[in-house]
C-alpha cells in the first residue's frame, strides 16, 4: 500500500509562486513608472520650480516604502523591530531635512 501525495498541496505551490512573480512584475512596474514621473517632472518642468521637492519627495518616498515592504518584506510576520528602527530612522531623517529647510 502506498501512499499518494496530497494533491492539494502539490497544486497550491505553483499558484503561490505565479501570484509572488505577478506581485513582484507589478511593484517593479509602478517603480519604473515612479521613476519615469520624477524624471518627467524635472525635465518637462510641468510643476513649479518650488514644487519640484516637495512632489519628488512625495514620489521618492511612496518608492522607498514599495520597495521596503514588497522586496525586503517588512510585511512579513516576525519584522516588528526592523520596521520600528526603519520608520524611526526615516522620521528622524524627514525631522532633519524639514529643520534644514525650515532654516534657510
Amino acid at each position: 500500500m502506498t501512499q499518494q501525495p496530497n494533491s492539494t498541496s502539490v497544486a497550491t505551490k505553483p499558484a503561490s509562486k505565479n501570484s509572488s512573480v505577478v506581485k513582484y512584475l507589478l511593484s517593479f512596474i509602478c517603480m519604473i513608472g515612479l521613476t519615469a514621473a520624477a524624471f518627467y517632472i524635472v525635465a518637462n518642468g510641468v510643476v513649479a520650480n518650488d514644487m519640484i521637492f516637495p512632489m519628488l519627495s512625495v514620489l521618492a518616498v511612496l518608492q522607498v516604502l514599495l520597495q521596503l515592504f514588497i522586496f525586503m518584506h517588512l510585511d512579513q510576520k516576525g519584522s516588528k523591530i526592523y520596521s520600528i528602527f526603519l520608520f524611526l530612522g526615516i522620521f528622524i531623517a524627514v525631522y532633519s531635512a524639514a529643520g534644514m529647510v525650515l532654516m534657510d
